[in-house]
């Protein structure tokens, strides 16, 4: 039976991309194969984190009153790399169910596609995340999840940094598959870092070669919820 750390399980309102605003019931992994400079979650299994079997977190979720909650979301770290668990767990799961990813890791989601109905893909930019190009990699993730039918965006989180070459390859993900893009600046310790009146530029540069693309900041951020 396969085990996973869980770094912490609870209710908010989801405060990123298009079910922003929605009351989501979080279970936040331990694990990440990326080590984003930006990054300011808390998902290491330092401190508080506790080991379930798929069957130990099927019975803790019964403790929650999910009747006005809108869906599951599988957070972290990458949920992803917890693949062969979460084929155990979601056999037991009733409520949608959201994977927010790094978009890289396709022999995983094939094993899982089928028990998931929304994706947030990350899309790694060199410029913000620190590391290398992984366009390619996230471009066969978009394409796997467009022939599941399933209700998927792109975010795209960046900083004053962004290049041109960076949106192209980014807008051509989205034209490929015919995604929305949400924008969404880099935010460190609850405040936006990108200066305010970079913003909207960023967001005219996208709009002038695709139209389907929104500017949404961590809405959870300024309502201070988790």
């Amino acid at each position: 039976m396969t085990k996973a750390q869980i770094k912490e399980i609870f209710t908010s309102i989801q405060g990123e991309g298009h079910l922003v605003g929605y009351t989501q019931l979080f279970i936040r992994f331990c694990k990440c194969d990326f080590a984003c400079k930006y990054c300011d979650t808390d998902y290491k299994p330092d401190g508080t984190s506790e080991v379930y079997t798929a069957n130990s977190l099927a019975e803790r979720l019964k403790s929650y009153d999910t009747k006005n909650i809108h869906s599951i979301c599988l957070t972290g770290g990458e949920p992803l790399i917890e693949a062969d668990f979460l084929k155990e767990f979601l056999r037991n799961v009733t409520l949608p169910v959201h994977l927010e990813t790094n978009a890289t890791r396709t022999d995983e989601l094939n094993e899982i596609i089928n028990m998931i109905k929304y994706v947030s893909a990350n899309i790694k930019l060199p410029s913000a995340y620190g590391g290398k190009d992984c366009f390619k990699k996230h471009a066969e993730f978009l394409r796997i999840c467009k022939k599941a039918r399933k209700d998927i965006y792109i975010k795209v989180v960046f900083d004053e940094k962004i290049t041109d070459e960076e949106i192209d390859k980014c807008i051509d993900l989205a034209k490929e598959n015919d995604l929305e893009i949400i924008l969404q600046p880099v935010t460190k310790d609850g405040k936006i870092t990108v200066k305010s009146r970079y913003l909207p530029e960023v967001l005219e540069k996208f709009r002038q070669k695709y139209w389907h693309v929104r500017l949404i900041p961590q809405v959870h951020k300024i309502l201070a919820v988790r």
